[in-house]
């Protein structure tokens, strides 16, 4: 992972301390502070260092001391304060015990003065290095991302591979991207191609190339790289555009070049591929030389990063590859696998299953499919040998996946430091996850990942970073909020693999399986368990070191177990999917003042320990069922009534309460918790005191009977401006709401419950969910004219009347319209209403007249 992120968690916990816990640390605070002082300082060095571990044996090394130093401290120093924590806790006559043997206390604080000083030697040593390898102080204004200079080779290994096969799958593509440049506009357009290396993108630009240059007055195709030289490039350039030797131009400096070139270019349709471009600054650069005009040039860039793509040209064209589908997948399997069949495609029977299985590993990527096709090319055509390639594919992919993996992981080399832990991080999460982006950016930052930019809340941060890795194509979108904020997302296996493997190499995480031993995991920081761990023994040092254990569904690991493996350090802990059972949670947890994310699924009684007022740290807290549970549980969890000791609000870090199903004990003291985002729980009598004070509220769930609160919790959601989603769970009634017109944040509303009328919603709502609300036909003419509404839900009872009319140039944006046990006979749509839908469902309406629905809209039909 980029070491800056490790260094940069450290100086800033070590910052906090010793504001914080000045009195704790009487007596090593001078130590610390000169620690804090020089790790500050050796962050300057780093990015250079980042860029160049993967050439240099020795300055990865130096990075790992860094890192191993940086653990040090922080286990150094957090032992040191829970163990003076502790001994404050004991009362009145444990201090009394403890002025009278204020030796022992002395030689407590000579222990972590040793070993204080021996990390300062460690840190000193380490600097002499720095002075020795060279690793230079780069300016904090320069560009943030760090380059590896991988060779030429592995830059164009992938296109290579991609070429050896025919073109498979792109028809559709390559004549969507010939119609684009042929689309009659006379200026000069770019069109990018942007998706993951490995994706095709070069294989596609090549095929239309080659397919329309003839078309053009002159043409070009050029490779860059991260580190290219934009000398070279223009040669290159001018040797296909006007066929000078380079002998003849090699003495001319860049500003030469770029008026040769301009020159000739000028009164010319010319057409410029530029392949495997990673900066906006290149493009800049490329844009100064080549002569806009209005004779229906065309330039295509291919790339990894989005936003080159969308800089270049906002008002063009940018296409976005797609993984293959299975059967052009399998196609070009075969075509590799049995490269001497050049017109007959088939796999022999006795070899399908295996080939098929293999295949399935690729996920659709082509380099992935070229590389494993290839390996099967060399290996016999026998059940035994295409079984060992489907074993070590299987396993670790040490070999098959190898020449694949340094493609992708130019990607990775290229992100910008804050971004390489958070990457590496997605490979916590099981195979095939579909991760949500909620849970995520919450994960991130407990874990210390996030650095606070300007104003910004570190959500929102979070949110920019997760962004980031989408038009970096490293990971992928699997669908979006309404507001077009990412839901879920997935990283691709092959990738996967890759981060899993570094994390290894830098101690980052460690995923316990079945062959993992407890001997492997000695020293490890983060511990992710996908299998019951019966007969697994801790360490005391792993204890020591474990920071953040997640658990997920097939582990089945008793709580206790958990609790003695974390250590009082632990910050993240997540028991997601364990068998549903009644054990209570400790109270033994109260003792982990470390924590920063707690989030239990099927795994309490019902009530949790007034200890857990004592986590200081603690920013989320999620409480849920797991939703794989079979449905006579989920009966079970419809009747459940947790009960939260009021100790709850006394967290004044907490950030995220996600606990549908339970209700708060005593009367809250809301005013505590301003740092609020989301709130889930059932209606209660907390609703009454000072929810309206909860101002940075972005969130808020209420299940349960809302009779008793619906003054208060109308006169709250008024006041609370910053919601972005509201979700009230009755189905009895909700209150009469006062007008939403000044919530221009919420985009998401649920409401569940009678209502005696639509309130005024939000302009600001795209997604909108009527349950029980028994409205007339006058609530369609008010919900047809939001502006911004994509997604319109009514469900059971929610509309009381056997007609609806959507008028003519009603629902603008509305994309998703479900209809789901409404008495409705009649749906007239008029013309020019709902010209952006894509789907309408429809479940149990079936006294509605389909045949009487304009075609268009027939057509998107979803029934059941």
């Amino acid at each position: 992972m980029a070491i800056e992120a490790v260094v940069s968690f450290v100086v800033d916990k070590l910052n906090d301390h010793l504001i914080q816990e000045a009195r704790l640390l009487y007596g090593v605070r001078h130590q610390l502070k000169w620690i804090e002082s020089e790790l500050k300082r050796m962050r300057y060095f780093l990015k250079d260092a980042d860029s160049r571990q993967r050439e240099d044996e020795r300055v990865k090394n130096w990075v790992a001391q860094i890192r191993e130093v940086c653990y040090d401290v922080e286990d150094v120093t957090e032992a040191y304060i829970l163990r003076q924590n502790a001994r404050r806790r004991r009362g009145f006559l444990a201090r009394l015990k403890r002025y009278f043997c204020f030796a022992s206390e002395l030689r407590t604080r000579r222990r972590v003065g040793k070993k204080i000083e021996r990390i300062k030697l460690k840190i000193k040593d380490i600097s002499k290095r720095r002075e020795t390898y060279g690793i230079r102080d780069i300016n904090e204004g320069s560009r943030e991302a760090s380059s590896s200079s991988p060779s030429s080779q592995e830059r164009r290994q992938s296109v290579t591979l991609l070429q050896e096969s025919e073109v498979v799958g792109l028809g559709k593509e390559t004549k969507i991207l010939k119609e684009r440049l042929f689309n009659g506009v006379s200026r000069r357009c770019v069109i990018s191609i942007v998706g993951m290396g490995g994706s095709g993108k070069t294989t596609l630009a090549k095929k239309v190339y080659h397919d329309v240059k003839d078309d053009f007055d002159c043409h070009a195709f050029v490779h860059l790289s991260q580190q290219y030289e934009i000398k070279d490039v223009l040669m290159r350039i001018i040797n296909c555009i006007m066929n000078l030797g380079r002998e003849k131009i090699e003495k001319l400096d860049e500003t030469e070049l770029g008026m040769i070139l301009g020159a000739h270019l000028t009164e010319k349709s010319y057409l410029v591929v530029v392949d495997d471009i990673w900066s906006i600054e290149a493009w800049v650069t490329l844009k100064r030389i080549l002569p806009e005009g209005f004779n229906e040039s065309r330039v295509i860039l291919t790339t990894r990063l989005k936003d080159v793509a969308l800089h270049a040209d906002p008002g063009s064209y940018c296409h976005e590859m797609q993984l293959l589908n299975n059967n052009d997948g399998w196609e070009l399997f075969l075509k590799k696998a049995f490269p001497e069949r050049n017109t007959s495609i088939y796999c022999p029977s006795e070899l399908e299953e295996l080939g098929r299985n293999i295949f399935a590993k690729c996920e659709g990527l082509p380099l992935a499919i070229l590389v494993l096709g290839g390996l099967l090319s060399r290996k016999d055509r026998t059940p035994n040998a295409w079984s060992k390639v489907l074993e070590s594919v299987t396993s670790d992919r040490p070999e098959s996946f190898e020449q694949c993996r340094k493609i992708l992981a130019l990607s990775y080399w290229d992100l910008p430091y804050y971004l390489k832990p958070c990457f590496l991080y997605l490979g916590l999460f099981p195979e095939d996850s579909e991760i949500g982006s909620g849970r995520l950016i919450r994960l991130w930052i407990a874990e210390g990942f996030i650095e606070q930019r300007g104003d910004q809340i570190m959500e929102d941060v979070a949110e920019d970073y997760l962004e980031e890795l989408v038009h970096r194509s490293m990971i992928q979108v699997i669908n979006r909020k309404s507001n077009g904020s990412i839901r879920k997302c997935r990283i691709h296996n092959i990738l996967r693999d890759f981060s899993i493997s570094e994390a290894r190499q830098n101690n980052l995480f460690a995923i316990h399986n079945d062959n993992d031993t407890s001997s492997s995991l000695t020293s490890v920081r983060r511990l992710a368990l996908y299998h019951s761990i019966d007969g697994y023994e801790t360490t005391n040092h792993m204890t020591a070191t474990l920071r953040s254990i997640l658990c997920f569904p097939g582990s089945k690991v008793p709580m206790s177990k958990l609790l003695k493996m974390g250590g009082k350090s632990l910050r993240v802990l997540v028991v997601d999917g364990a068998e549903f059972t009644k054990e209570q949670l400790p109270k033994e947890v109260g003792a982990f003042v470390h924590l920063r994310y707690l989030e239990l699924a099927s795994t309490i009684d019902g009530s949790l320990p007034s200890s857990i007022g004592n986590l200081s740290n603690l920013q989320t807290l999620k409480l849920s069922f797991d939703s794989t549970l079979p449905i006579e549980i989920w009966n079970l969890v419809q009747s459940f009534d947790g009960t939260l000791p009021h100790a709850i609000w006394d967290l004044v870090q907490l950030r995220h309460l996600s606990a549908h199903y339970f209700n708060i004990d005593g009367h809250p003291k809301l005013h505590n918790l301003r740092n609020l985002q989301t709130l889930c729980l059932r209606a209660g009598s907390w609703i009454e005191d000072g929810l309206s004070k909860l101002t940075n509220l972005r969130k808020l769930v209420i299940n349960g009977n809302l009779s008793s609160y619906h003054k208060s919790l109308s006169h709250s959601i008024y006041e609370l401006r910053s919601l972005r989603s509201l979700k009230l769970y009755d189905g009895y009634s909700i209150p009469s709401f006062k007008s939403f017109t000044h919530h221009s944040h919420l985009y998401e509303m649920y409401l569940d419950g009678r209502t005696e009328i639509l309130p005024m919603l939000p302009l600001s709502v795209a997604e909108l969910t009527l349950k029980s609300s028994l409205l007339g036909p006058d609530a369609i003419s008010t919900l047809e004219k939001l502006p911004r509404l994509r997604i319109l839900k009514l469900l059971h009872e929610s509309y009381d009347s056997k007609r609806m009319i959507c008028s003519s140039s009603g629902f603008p944006h509305l994309e998703l319209l479900k209809l789901c046990k409404l008495p409705l006979e009649c749906l007239t749509v008029e013309e020019g209403a709902m010209m952006s839908l894509k789907s309408l469902e429809l479940l149990q309406v079936s006294k509605l007249k389909i045949e009487t629905l304009p075609e268009r809209v027939r057509a998107l039909l979803k029934q059941n």
